[in-house]
C-alpha cells in the first residue's frame, strides 16, 4: 500500500475542516457506498449479498483529502475488554478519536494505520447509548431464561478475568466510559497501511464458538429426546467448506479458513487439535462478510510448551522466528574481517585510550563503551564510544531493509532475537576486549562539577581494554576489587577501578542536577529468572537498580541529548528525534485521587514536581505502588521526524529536556542507525557549504513510524515472555508443593473486587469477590474499604466445586495430595514416594518435567513454597452475631493464592484471596 505522512495542521483547523464533509450532510463513506452499490447494480442483475461494511475510499483519493484536512491518519488500537470500542491516535488532534462498533471500525485491525473521517460526537454517543439500552432491555426480556442470561453474563465475566490474567499488569481502562464522553468520534474510511505479512497465533475449531454452543445444546436435547445414552457410534460429520481460526488475541476477529488447509483428519477428529496452536494470516475481508477469510500458515505445537508459546508470541508481534535470509547474509563482509587501511586515515585513533564496556552478565552485543581521564587543567575528558554499525549496514541493501523491518532486537527470557545477524551484533560491531573496532565517539570535557564545557564528536577507532558486568562494577563501587575480570595487559586493573569510581562520582553529580532541574524517573517491576539446564525456570527475583546502572545511564542520557542538539540544528526538517508527551489531565487527576486514598498528596503540575512528591514518601511500599500507578498513567515515548511537528511538541516529559534522541544502541535499534547516518552527514557538512541528508522528511517519518510500532511490539513480546516463564514457574511450584501462597499489597479497592501487587512476582492482579466462598460483601465508598463476610469454605475447594474449570479442579486435587503428604511426613522417603506413585500419571503436566531425578538448584521461591509459613492476616473481626469479617483497605497486606493455567494460550494467572476462616486450611509445616 502507498504510504502517507501525518498532515502538519493545527488541531482546530483540522477539526473544522473535517466537520463539514461530503455533500448535503452525506459523509465521504456514504457517498462511496452509494457509488459502489450503483456500480454493482449496473454490472449485474443478479441479487447481491447485503453489505455489512462500507467499501474503502480509493487509495488515490486519500492524499488530497488528507492535505485539505478532510481526513486524518492515525494508528488504531482496540479495547482489550470490549472489541466494539476502538481508538485512533493521531498527531494532529489533542485527543484520540473514538470508533464506536465494528461497523465504524470497518474491518480495520489493531495497529493498522487508518484514514478516519470525523463524525458528530453527540450522534455517535447517542447511538451508543441506544444500543446499550436495547441490549439491556433484551437481557431483561430474556430474564425468564435465567440459565441462558446468567450464562452469557458469566461467559463475559470469565473472558474479562482471562484477559486480566494474560499479562503481568492490569491494563488501564480506555478513556470512553459511561460517564466520559469522547472529545472526537469518527469512522474508518480506509486502511492506509497494514503490517506486511501480519500473522496470528490461535486455535482451530470446526464451528464458530457461538454455533458450537448452540450445536452442543441441540445435541444434548436430541439425546434426551431419543434416549441416546452417548455410547452409540458417533454420527458422521458433514464436511464443511470452512473451519474457524480463533486468534489468541481477543481483539482479532475469528478467521474463516478453507477446510482443505486444515489437517487431513481435522473434521472427523477436531477434538484432537483443541490444544494445538496454529498460525494463520488474513487474506481478505469482503464488505459482505462479518468475518475475514484467511490462510492457515503452520501448526506450531501443543499449548503450554515454552518454545511453542515463544514462537506464538513472536508471530503475534510480527517478529521473525527463522534465521536471516541468504540475501541478508550475502551483505556481510568475508571473515575474518579487518578494518580497511583507509579508515585509519579518516578516523581519530583512540586505540590507546583506556576504554571498557559495562553490560549485563552474559551480554554479547556490546555497543557502548566508556573512558575517562584527568586533563592537565583539572577537567575530565569523558569518552562515550558507540559501535559504528552504520559502516556495515549500508542504506538500501538487503541487510538494511531487513534491519529496518525488524527495527529492534527482542529480549526474551531465554534468548535474544537480534535485529542484525550475529556476525555483526556479536562480532564485527560488538566492542569486545582486545579487538580494534570502528566507533562513533562523543568526548565531553567536564568540570569537577560535571558541567560540560566542551564537546567533540567524531568517527574513531577504539580497542576495548575490558568487558565488565554491572555486578563487577557494583563490586568496585562497594569497595571490592575487580577480581578475575580480564584487563588488557597494557592497562592496569587498578586504573580501571579508579576510572569506575571517577565516572560514578561524575554520574552522581549529573543525576542530582538532572532531578533538581525537573526530571522524573519511574520504577516499574522487572523480573529476572534462574533457568535449569533444560531451560526451565526454577526461581525469579526483582531486578535491582544499582549505582552501576546509574553510572551507565547518566552518560548515555547525556550523549543522546548532545547528539539530538547536533542533528536538530543541522537537519531541522529531517532529524530523527524522540519525544515524550505529558500525561493527559484525566489520568493525572485519577492518579491524584488514588494517592489521596492512600493518604498522600501528589503535585502533578510537572514531571519535576511529581518526582519531588515521590522523594518525600518514606514508606517503600506506598512509593512503589504510586510509582507503578504513575508509570501506567504516562504515555510511551515516541520517535518522530522534526519537520513533521510543531517545535512545541519536541520535548521529553520525563527527562525534562527540549531535545532528545537515541544514538547509543545501534546494534539493537534501527533508529540509532538512522541517527548515526544523520550525524555522519552533519559531520561531513561541517567541512562543506551545507549539510545534506539523502532522505526527505516523509521518508524519515515513515522510519519513525516503523520504529515506534516495532518498539512497542518488542516491549510486549518481552513482557509476554516474562509472563510465560512466570506461569511455568508458578505451575511447577504448585505441582511440587501445593497452592502457591504469597503476601500481596492491596493497591486499590473497588465495589466488588480489590487490586493487589505481588512484588516478588512483579504482577498486579484483581481479586474478585464472586470468586470467594463468601456470604456477603459491603463496600464503603467514603473510606474505600471492602468488608468481606466469609463462609467457612476453603477457597480452592469451593472454586473447584462451583466451577467447570478443570485447571482449578487439578489445583484442588494437588492441594489434597500435598495435605496427605504432610500427614505422612514422618514416614521414610521411600514410603512417601510409594504412596503417591499411582497418582503420578494423573498430575497436571508441568513443562519439561520427566521421571528422571532432577538435581536440586538453589531457589528462593522453592524454599518459600516448601516452608509453608502460616499466612498473616490483617483487618479480621467476628461480630456478636457470628459473622466472620475481613476488612480490605489500601496498602494493607493480604495472603493470596496464585495459580497459573498452562492449558490456555497465552497462559493465565489468577489470584484468589485466602479465606482466614476456612475450616480445612492446609496446616503449616512444623
Amino acid at each position: 500500500m502507498p504510504s502517507f505522512s501525518f498532515p502538519n495542521m493545527l488541531p482546530n483547523v483540522m477539526a473544522a475542516n473535517m466537520m463539514g464533509l461530503g455533500l448535503g450532510g452525506i459523509s465521504l463513506l456514504q457517498q462511496q457506498q452509494q457509488q459502489f452499490q450503483s456500480q454493482l447494480q449496473q454490472q449485474s442483475s443478479q441479487p447481491q449479498r447485503k453489505s455489512l461494511f462500507a467499501p474503502y475510499l480509493p487509495q488515490a483519493s486519500l492524499p488530497p483529502l488528507l492535505a485539505t484536512g478532510k481526513l486524518v491518519v492515525g494508528i488504531l488500537r482496540v479495547n482489550k475488554r470490549n472489541r466494539s470500542d476502538a481508538y485512533v491516535s493521531t498527531e494532529v488532534l489533542d485527543a484520540d478519536i473514538y470508533i464506536c462498533g465494528s461497523k465504524d471500525r470497518n474491518r480495520a485491525l489493531e495497529g493498522d494505520i487508518v484514514a478516519v473521517e470525523l463524525l458528530d460526537v453527540d450522534e455517535v454517543w447517542g447511538t451508543k447509548k441506544e444500543k446499550e439500552e436495547k441490549k439491556r432491555k433484551k437481557e431483561e426480556n430474556a430474564a425468564y431464561e435465567v440459565k441462558s442470561a446468567t450464562g452469557r453474563k458469566n461467559d463475559k465475566k470469565k473472558d474479562d478475568v482471562e484477559v486480566e490474567g494474560q499479562g503481568l499488569m492490569l491494563f488501564e481502562d480506555e478513556e470512553v466510559t459511561d460517564e466520559v464522553k469522547p472529545q472526537f468520534a469518527g469512522h474508518v474510511v480506509a486502511v492506509v497501511e497494514r503490517m506486511p505479512g501480519q500473522l496470528f497465533s490461535g486455535t482451530l475449531g470446526l464451528l464458530r464458538p457461538s454455533s458450537a454452543a448452540t450445536k452442543e445444546k441441540q445435541e444434548a436435547e436430541r439425546r434426551e429426546r431419543e434416549g441416546d445414552r452417548g455410547d452409540e457410534p458417533r454420527r458422521p460429520i458433514d464436511r464443511p467448506k470452512i473451519v474457524w481460526f480463533k486468534p489468541t488475541d481477543k481483539r482479532v476477529p475469528l478467521i474463516a479458513i478453507p477446510t482443505e488447509q486444515a489437517p487431513p483428519d481435522f473434521v472427523q477428529n477436531s477434538e484432537a487439535y483443541a490444544n494445538k496452536l496454529f498460525v494463520a494470516c488474513i487474506k481478505r475481508h469482503p464488505i459482505s462478510s462479518l468475518h475475514p477469510f484467511g490462510t492457515l500458515v503452520e501448526e506450531l505445537g501443543p499449548i503450554g510448551d515454552i518454545e511453542v508459546e515463544t514462537s506464538a508470541l513472536l508471530k503475534d508481534s510480527n517478529f521473525p522466528t527463522e534465521d536471516f535470509s541468504e540475501s541478508v547474509l550475502k551483505c556481510l563482509p568475508p571473515m575474518p574481517w579487518v578494518i580497511p587501511d583507509h579508515e585509519y586515515d579518516v578516523r581519530t585513533d583512540l586505540r590507546k585510550e583506556r576504554v571498557f564496556t559495562i553490560d549485563p552478565e552474559g551480554a554479547k552485543d556490546l555497543d557502548d563503551a566508556l573512558s575517562v581521564k584527568l586533563n592537565d587543567d583539572g577537567t575530565y575528558g569523558v569518552g562515550i564510544h558507540i559501535a559504528d554499525v552504520s559502516f556495515h549496514v549500508k542504506p538500501n541493501t538487503a541487510l538494511d531493509r531487513d534491519a529496518r523491518k525488524r527495527a529492534t532486537s527482542v529480549y526474551l527470557v531465554q534468548r535474544v532475537v537480534p535485529m542484525l545477524p550475529p556476525a555483526l551484533s556479536e562480532e564485527l560491531c560488538s566492542l569486545v576486549p582486545g579487538e580494534e573496532r570502528l566507533a562513533f565517539s562523543v568526548v565531553l570535557t567536564l568540570t569537577k562539577e560535571a558541567k560540560v564545557i566542551k564537546k567533540w564528536i567524531g568517527k574513531t577507532v577504539i580497542k576495548s581494554a575490558a568487558k565488565l558486568s554491572y555486578g563487577a562494577v557494583q563490586g568496585v563501587l562497594d569497595g571490592k576489587p575487580l577480581g578475575d575480570v580480564s584487563v588488557a595487559p597494557e592497562h592496569e586493573v587498578s586504573s580501571v577501578e579508579n576510572d569506575i569510581r571517577l565516572l560514578y562520582d561524575l554520574a552522581q553529580i549529573l543525576r542530582t542536577r538532572r532531578f533538581k532541574n525537573g526530571a522524573l524517573r519511574l520504577e516499574s517491576p522487572r523480573l529476572s529468572f534462574k533457568l535449569n539446564d533444560k531451560g526451565l525456570p526454577v526461581d525469579c527475583s526483582q531486578n535491582v537498580y544499582t549505582e552501576a546502572n546509574v553510572l551507565v545511564e547518566e552518560f548515555m542520557l547525556l550523549t543522546n541529548t548532545t547528539v539530538a542538539q547536533q542533528i536538530a540544528v543541522a537537519l531541522p526538517e529531517q532529524a530523527l528525534l524522540r519525544r515524550h508527551d505529558a500525561p493527559i489531565d484525566r489520568r493525572l487527576n485519577s492518579l491524584v485521587e488514588r494517592a489521596e486514598h492512600l493518604g498522600y498528596k501528589l503535585d502533578v503540575s510537572s514531571a519535576g514536581a511529581l518526582m519531588r512528591s515521590f522523594s518525600a514518601i518514606k514508606d517503600p511500599t506506598a512509593l512503589s505502588v504510586l510509582q507503578l500507578l504513575s508509570f501506567k498513567a504516562t504515555h510511551r515515548a515516541k520517535y518522530f521526524c522534526a519537520g513533521m511537528l510543531d517545535i512545541a511538541k519536541y520535548s521529553h516529559y520525563a527527562l525534562n529536556v527540549p531535545l532528545y534522541t537515541h544514538f547509543t544502541s545501534p546494534i539493537r535499534r534501527y533508529a540509532d542507525i538512522m541517527v548515526h547516518r544523520q550525524l555522519e552527514s552533519v559531520l561531513q557538512g561541517s567541512t562543506e557549504s551545507n549539510t545534506k541528508f539523502n532522505m526527505d522528511r516523509d521518508a524519515v517519518a515513515k522510519v519513525t513510524q516503523q520504529c515506534n510500532i516495532k518498539r512497542d511490539s518488542a516491549i510486549l513480546a518481552r513482557e509476554q515472555s516474562t509472563h510465560l516463564f512466570l506461569c511455568v514457574l508458578i505451575s511447577d511450584l504448585t505441582s511440587r508443593y501445593g497452592p502457591v501462597i504469597r503476601q500481596a499489597k492491596v493497591i486499590g479497592v473497588l465495589d466488588a473486587a480489590f487490586d493487589v501487587l505481588i512484588p516478588e512476582f512483579g504482577i498486579e492482579k484483581r481479586v474478585h469477590v464472586d470468586q470467594m466462598p463468601i456470604d456477603n460483601h459491603v463496600y464503603d465508598e467514603h473510606s474505600h474499604t471492602l468488608q468481606i463476610y466469609w463462609s467457612d469454605r476453603d477457597v480452592i475447594t469451593w472454586l473447584a466445586d462451583n466451577s467447570d474449570d478443570e485447571h482449578l479442579k487439578k489445583v484442588k486435587e494437588n492441594a489434597e495430595q500435598h495435605a496427605v503428604k504432610m500427614e505422612v511426613a514422618s514416614r521414610s522417603v521411600h514410603d512417601e514416594k510409594a504412596l503417591f506413585d499411582e497418582d503420578d500419571g494423573d498430575d497436571e503436566i508441568v513443562l519439561g518435567r520427566d521421571s528422571e531425578v532432577e538435581k536440586e538448584i538453589e531457589s528462593v521461591q522453592c524454599e518459600i513454597s516448601k516452608t509453608k509459613a502460616t499466612p498473616e492476616f490483617e483487618g479480621l473481626k467476628t461480630t456478636p452475631t457470628g459473622h466472620k469479617i475481613q476488612q480490605i483497605k489500601e496498602l494493607m497486606t493480604v495472603p493470596v493464592i496464585v495459580t497459573a493455567d498452562l492449558t490456555k494460550s497465552p497462559p493465565v494467572i489468577k489470584v484468589y484471596s485466602v479465606n482466614p476462616y476456612a475450616e480445612h486450611k492446609e496446616q503449616p509445616r512444623q
